[in-house]
């Protein structure tokens, strides 16, 4: 109940000025130490404002311990305000090594408290005191990875310049979840609190690679493409090759899990689970879809146009929300299937209005996600025909029909992604000789390349793209 308010209010922590710090050009110690001021007093406010609306929030709920709770999460929005800026700072340098072991020592000491108080009998307060630790411990691993004082100035032009970008970014997210969350609502009203479960369970699995996958990868690559912002043809290169980097991993995995839904659901949730398996055969193309669409958001924040973006969003969420609505009639694969349809129509849109920012054709991007896509299309159906044989023959075993099917699919995939040489193979063969890792290196090194390279789908002379 708590962290229904909690992650509502973490969408305006810090009002978007960490991505708009991580796209200027250049950034002194007076623009930081304003940055730094307005997120903390943004952060303290926070902090308040959860406060007060823990006693209501508590009566809503008719659950008096939401409010202790409430209040105790609440001091981690004022140390979560305080890393903004030297966590941006970080990104801007580009030194992911450094976040990543900043954010698993917040992970880790968080973890081990909610552990070990769980243990001793704490209960809920368990987890509580575990975020909250967790959040402190993050902040000042941030601060030792990026040490810097922060001197008392304060520049009302430069605030309200970050914060023209950052509001914008604010209000998209404030949409975006409230669409993303609205078909819960309506689920869990008019449908009962079963339905809704299996709902969530379905939609969780269809936004897995968009949560764990694509957006990382936003995460990695909008520093980089901030630094050439204005250079278009370069930008339009380095987001063709990030999307088919994307593809090739989100398509085929998720059309995969749509075929063999049935058997998925049964290994790994139980039988009990068995109306999400419909929920998935629906869920699993439109994330394969979503997990691509997602890296738009890079072009919106490098072009400074998140204004465009929270528009876009205002009229798309009208009509994400209505399908719901339509939707319910039919039961939780209607909610599914009416708004799988909606996103679909206007999926198109959704992508050529940041395109027109970059000068990017949808021609361009078809072409350059077409040999991932067909690959995976022809993948999904020797799956499924796989799977067909083994029920004509008398093989029902859901174990042995999901690791033989997945077999099947990986070769098939796998055999004609190396006898194709798309040129996405190319980039990620230079982006895994580019890893630390041994094993990375080695792969990279062993695998095919294209005589085409993704860039060279757009008028950018190749070689500038391969040395880019």
């Amino acid at each position: 109940m708590a962290a229904l308010l909690t992650g509502f209010l973490e969408l305006f922590r810090d009002a978007g000025t960490g991505y708009a710090l991580i796209r200027e050009r250049e950034v002194s110690d007076d623009l930081a130490a304003t940055v730094f001021w307005l997120t903390c007093a943004l952060g303290l406010a926070f902090t308040l404002m959860l406060i007060a609306l823990s006693w209501p929030a508590a009566h809503f709920f008719h659950e008096p311990m939401a409010a202790p709770i409430l209040q105790f999460l609440a001091i981690a929005f004022l140390f979560g305000a305080m890393s903004v800026v030297p966590l941006a700072m970080l990104n801007r340098e580009m030194a992911f090594r450094k976040v990543a072991v900043a954010q698993t020592i917040g992970a880790v000491c968080g973890t081990l408290v909610a552990i070990a108080l769980a243990l001793a009998g704490a209960k809920v307060w368990s987890l509580v005191a575990g975020a909250v630790v967790s959040s402190m411990a993050t902040t000042i691993a941030v601060f030792r990875a990026h040490p810097q004082r922060f001197r008392l100035i304060f520049r009302p032009a430069d605030a309200r310049h970050m914060l023209s970008f950052g509001l914008n970014l604010s209000g998209f997210n404030l949409l975006n979840y409230f669409s993303r969350n609205a078909d819960n609502l309506l689920v869990g009203k008019f449908l009962g609190s079963i339905a809704l479960g299996y709902y969530q369970m379905g939609y969780m699995l269809m936004t897995y690679p968009l949560q764990n996958f694509t957006l990382m990868v936003a995460q990695v690559v909008y520093p980089a493409m901030a630094k050439f912002h204005e250079d278009h043809a370069r930008l339009r290169a380095a987001y063709l090759r990030t999307s088919a980097l994307v593809a090739l991993v989100t398509v085929p995995v998720m059309l995969g899990l749509g075929v063999t839904a049935p058997s998925f659901v049964r290994v790994f949730l139980g039988a009990h689970w068995a109306p999400v398996a419909a929920l998935l055969i629906v869920f699993a193309p439109l994330g394969a879809m979503q997990s691509i669409y997602a890296t738009v958001g890079v072009i919106y924040n490098t072009q400074a146009r998140t204004d465009l973006q929270f528009r876009w969003m205002m009229f798309a969420s009208v009509f994400y929300v209505l399908s719901f609505i339509v939707g319910l009639r039919w039961g939780i694969l209607g909610v599914a299937t009416c708004y799988a349809i909606v996103w679909t129509v206007l999926m198109v849109p959704s992508f050529l209005i940041p395109f027109r920012l970059i000068d990017l054709s949808g021609w361009t991007f078809l072409r350059t996600l077409w040999p991932t896509v067909w690959i995976s299309i022809v993948m999904t159906a020797c799956a499924g025909a796989w799977r067909v044989l083994l029920h004509r023959v008398g093989i029902v075993n859901p174990f042995v029909d999901l690791l033989t099917t997945v077999l099947v699919g990986v070769l098939v995939y796998v055999g004609l992604v190396l006898l194709e040489k798309p040129p996405v193979l190319s980039e990620l063969a230079t982006v895994l000789e580019g890893t630390s890792y041994g094993a990375a290196r080695w792969l990279g090194r062993r695998l095919p390349r294209s005589t085409v390279n993704v860039g060279q789908f757009d008028e950018l002379n190749p070689s500038v793209v391969t040395r880019e």
